[in-house]
C-alpha cells in the first residue's frame, strides 16, 4: 500500500478508503460521477468562525490575483481561469499574510463550469461558492471556515441573498467533512454519466429546484 494511501486510511477510514479507490477505478473505464449538493443558509452559520484576523480577508482583484499566482504557480490560479472567472464575474474572497495568499475560495452568481462540459446552475438568491483551497503551510488554522463565514458577513450586503450551495463529488471525504464542520447540509445529489464527455445528468427532487449540473 502506497504511503498515501495509508494516510487516506488513517484519516479517514478503511471503507472511505475503498469507496474512494472503487470510484476513482470506475471513472477509468467509462465517466461515473456522484456529486453532493450542500447549502449553508444564511440563518445556519456560526458566526463565531468569523472572530480574528479581519484585516487579512477580503475580496481580491484580477491583477492582484495574477501577481500571487506568478509568486507561487501551487495556487491554481492560472490566467486563463482567471480571466474566465472574472469575466463571468465572480469574485475571490482570500486571506494574505505577509503579502502570502494562504486560503480562498470562489463565489459565483451566475451559471458557472464544474468540470467535463459540466455548468452549474442554481436557484436564485443563492451564492456559487467553488474551488476553495488552503495553501499547505496555512492548514490547521480553521481558514476554511473562517473564510466562508466572513465571506458570508460581505455577501450579507447582497440584496435577496439566502445562502451559499456548492457541490463536491462523492469520494471527496475531506472536503465533505470539512464541509459539515462549518454547517454545510446535503440536500440532494447529482449523477452524472458518460464516456469521454458527460452524456447525462440527473438530479435527485431535494436538490432539482435548486441546483443542476447542465451539459454544455
Amino acid at each position: 500500500m502506497s504511503a498515501r494511501l495509508r494516510n487516506y486510511v488513517a484519516r479517514h477510514g478503511l471503507a472511505s478508503t475503498l469507496f474512494h479507490v472503487v470510484y476513482r477505478l470506475a471513472n477509468s473505464a467509462v465517466m461515473l460521477m456522484v456529486f453532493q449538493v450542500v447549502v449553508l443558509a444564511r440563518g445556519e452559520v456560526d458566526w463565531e468562525l468569523a472572530a480574528g484576523h479581519g484585516g487579512q480577508w477580503g475580496f481580491l482583484g484580477q491583477d492582484e490575483l495574477k501577481r500571487l499566482s506568478r509568486a507561487d504557480p501551487s495556487l491554481e490560479l492560472d490566467e486563463e481561469f482567471l480571466s474566465g472567472a472574472f469575466a463571468r464575474g465572480d469574485r475571490c474572497f482570500a486571506f494574505i499574510q505577509d503579502g502570502i495568499l494562504g486560503a480562498y475560495a470562489w463565489y459565483a452568481v451566475g451559471p458557472t463550469p464544474i468540470q467535463d462540459s459540466l455548468t452549474a446552475v442554481f436557484g436564485p438568491g443563492y451564492v456559487y461558492m467553488y474551488k476553495a483551497f488552503t495553501a499547505p503551510a496555512f492548514r490547521g488554522r480553521r481558514l476554511y471556515g473562517m473564510g466562508i463565514a466572513r465571506a458570508m458577513q460581505a455577501l450579507l450586503e447582497q440584496q435577496g441573498f439566502k445562502g451559499l450551495v456548492s457541490c463536491v463529488q462523492s469520494h471527496n471525504r475531506p472536503s465533505q467533512k470539512g464541509l459539515r464542520r462549518i454547517g454545510f447540509r446535503t440536500v440532494g445529489r447529482i449523477l452524472v454519466l458518460g464516456g469521454r464527455r458527460p452524456c447525462l445528468a440527473l438530479c435527485s427532487p431535494g436538490c432539482r429546484s435548486l441546483f443542476c449540473a447542465r451539459i454544455s
